[in-house]
Order: structure tokens, then sequence, then C-alpha cells
């Protein structure tokens, strides 16, 4: 049967009662973390083998590549195994906290992350979950899809609701850009027309 996030409730700075919900990687999807660094340390050994003992070939050399290869064995098999004992201390010790207003992240060797429900700004999905952009960086938070598929889902939900309402708060709060004044055109004044000169004949001069 699958195991459900645990509810807990826990005091706010206010004294108030709010809910909070925990959730945890799924451990069905630790075997398949295991799979994965086995094909990989083990294509990689196989590879490099088969490099060396093509260029030694026929060589003097050959001879201690052939004592070599059990110690590259013996090193990749320990690199592999603290890589899974790596992700083995990740599914134990993850938790994400949710809040009615702040959201807490506890990971290994990672200082524990706290982050405002008004610090969210934007979210970007990828395939390996959803990167999350606050005030005080750009991606500081991970929503891994390590976690059981429903939980995923359900936090993903609300860290979009919560940045949908952080985006519509902004929007609201910012003011009005303010109107430009329509510039009057001043009317040239009209340039009175020329007068026409009144030609006035010249008078004949009395003949004495």
């Amino acid at each position: 049967m699958k195991n459900k996030p645990k509810e807990y409730n826990s005091a706010n700075h206010y004294g108030g009662i709010i809910p909070m919900k925990t959730y945890r990687l799924d451990p069905a999807k630790l075997p398949q973390q295991k799979n994965t660094i086995l094909k990989v340390y083990g294509i990689t050994f196989l590879v490099l083998v088969a490099i060396s003992v093509a260029l030694n070939w026929g060589q003097e050399t050959m001879r201690s590549l052939l004592w070599m290869i059990p110690l590259i064995a013996i090193l990749f098999v320990y690199s592999g195994n603290r890589a899974y004992k790596q992700r083995k201390e990740l599914w134990e010790n993850y938790s994400l906290e949710l809040y009615d207003d702040y959201l807490i992240q506890n990971q290994p060797r990672y200082p524990e992350l706290r982050l405002n429900k008004s610090d969210l700004l934007s979210a970007t999905e990828k395939k390996y979950g959803m990167l999350i952009s606050a005030k005080q960086g750009k991606d500081i938070l991970v929503i891994t899809n390590f976690l059981p598929d429903e939980d995923y889902q359900e936090v993903v939900q609300t860290l979009k609701g919560w940045i949908a309402e952080n985006q519509a708060a902004a929007q609201a709060e910012a003011p009005a850009p303010e109107e430009t004044p329509l510039l009057e055109v001043e009317q040239q004044p009209e340039e009175p027309e020329p007068e026409e000169e009144i030609l006035q004949a010249d008078e004949p001069e009395d003949e004495q």
C-alpha cells in the first residue's frame, strides 16, 4: 500500500495554527536510480577496457594492462557503490514542507531553504521536475519528479497557484501609465492678402 505524506499542525509566528504537509521522495523510484548507476558505471568500464586492450594489443604494455584491469574494476565498483549510497541518503533525508504562506526544503549536504509565498516569481517545467525562480535568485528551487506522482502534481499546482496570485497582485499594484496630454496644434494666423494697389490715373493738367 502506498504511503501518503504525513500531515501535521504547526504554530506560526503569530500564534495561530496552520496546516503543514510534508512531502518525501518516492521509495519505489530508488531502485531505478540503482539500475541507472549500474548501467552508467558498467558501460563506462567496458568501453574503457575495450579501448585500452585495442591500443595495447600485441605490445609489451599488454602484460601490465592485464593486472591493471582488476584494479580499475575495483575502482568503478567503489565509485558506483558510493554514488548509490549518496542517492539513498537523499531519499532518506529529503523533505519538502508546505505551509499556508511559505515552504521549507531540506536535503543532505545543502542548507535549509525557506521561501515565502510572496517570494515566488515564476516556474519552468523540465524533464526532471520544475524550477522555481524567486526574489532570492533564478531557479533557486527544484521540485523533483522523484516525488510520488500524485504528490508531485499537487506541489506543482500549489506553487503555480502561489505564483499566479503574486503576479496578479503585482499587476494590481503597478501604477497606471500617465496619459500624455495632446499638444494642440498652434494655428498660424493667416497672412492678409496683399492689397491691390489702386492705380490712379494722372489727372490731365488744365490747359491754359
